[in-house]
């Protein structure tokens, strides 16, 4: 057998750091570690404890993506280099002043992306961060006037463009495979249903913060700009009312050519992670399934018998994911445009704002007013 040598690079490395231990760095540090395109440089946390922790999980080391089967028939994982751990960005950056990074992933929550970003692009990194760039349009353009300034590329995060399933009905919608599309459902069930304590902690409004990904889906399979929003919002019980916690949404988009979008979002999907898309259009009609747990499925004389759908985001999206990180490889090793342009996520933004101040108001809001 032949094994490749521990010192041999295939492939030219992206050196990136991970900005974030939690939910999504962990999700973000398992596509870095397993695509051979990266060199794991190190995890920013001010907890430093979670990016110890995480730290410990993916050891890292020039090549070690690449030669990782060959080092583990000559060594214990606990015997490879840890991945190096860092409190703050700015240390980060320090500590790799005199062999240079690529680039940074940031996997933290939306109040904090600007200054990461800006403090990034200051010392000429490219960014990969999670969706939204920030909390509000305006703050959106702000973000990308910096980036330029500083001539780096930032790449926003909607993982469905990379999903095969998604991609799929993206490329019959655009081949003609329906005719034009006259209208389209999307349904986003969450699950595991999240706690009370986050929902009733900054847990916030479900529209601002699980809408995004399916408006940027559905704009791009469109093509399309929408053109007003309607939105109506409730709370599933008295004590989320009270909060002013919407945990239940419905959102219309009415977009320029005329095709109709109900998003339809839900924090309670007990059944598995129900994520839906059907587009129907003058001759035909395309759609996005669930997937479930596994394949199995038992007949007998109770009936048919299937698993629930996939658990949550991390089973139902991690190619996605794996693809996503392989594209921002492709940005900074091969200077290839990322397929998530400014004019996208300010347009999501705006559609994102506007459904909000729908809710609030019971009015509908024209983008183009």
């Amino acid at each position: 057998m032949t094994f490749l040598s521990p010192t041999t690079s295939l492939l030219q490395q992206a050196r990136v750091l991970l900005v974030g231990s939690g939910r999504m760095g962990h999700i973000r540090a398992k596509a870095i570690f397993s695509n051979p395109r990266f060199d794991f440089a190190g995890i920013v946390d001010d907890n430093v404890d979670g990016a110890k922790k995480l730290a410990d999980v993916y050891r890292s080391g020039k090549d070690t993506a690449i030669s990782t089967l060959y080092l583990y028939t000559l060594t214990t994982l606990s015997s490879l280099p840890q991945t190096p751990h860092f409190s703050s960005l700015s240390d980060a950056i320090h500590h790799y002043s005199s062999t240079p990074l690529h680039g940074i992933i940031i996997s933290t929550p939306t109040p904090t992306h600007e200054p990461l970003i800006t403090e990034a692009a200051s010392a000429n990194l490219s960014i990969f961060t999670e969706k939204p760039v920030d909390e509000t349009s305006s703050s959106v353009k702000e973000i990308f006037n910096t980036i330029r300034a500083h001539n780096v590329s930032l790449c926003c995060g909607f993982q469905r463009r990379f999903d095969p399933s998604y991609l799929s009905l993206f490329n019959t919608i655009r081949s003609g495979g329906i005719g034009t599309p006259l209208t389209a459902s999307i349904f986003f069930g969450d699950h595991p249903v999240p706690s009370r304590q986050f929902l009733l902690q900054g847990g916030g409004n479900i529209i601002s913060d699980c809408s995004a990904h399916d408006v940027d889906y559905i704009r791009w399979v469109l093509g399309d700009d929408v053109k007003s929003v309607y939105a109506v919002g409730t709370s599933s019980d008295e004590e989320l009312g009270k909060a002013g916690v919407i945990d239940n949404a419905t959102v219309v988009l009415n977009f320029q050519k005329g095709t109709v979008v109900t998003l339809t979002l839900s924090r309670g999907a007990n059944y598995g992670y129900d994520q839906r898309c059907e587009v129907f259009g003058t001759a035909g009609m395309a759609s996005v399934k669930n997937i479930t747990e596994s394949s199995t499925e038992v007949s007998n004389a109770t009936g048919i018998h299937r698993p629930k759908w996939q658990h949550s985001f991390p089973q139902r999206f991690e190619v996605a994911f794996g693809q996503e990180l392989d594209a921002f490889a492709d940005t900074l090793l091969l200077k290839k445009p990322w397929p998530v342009s400014e004019s996208d996520c300010v347009a999501v933004q705006k559609v994102c704002d506007a459904a909000l101040e729908s809710c609030e108001s019971g009015q509908v809001v024209n983008l183009f007013a």
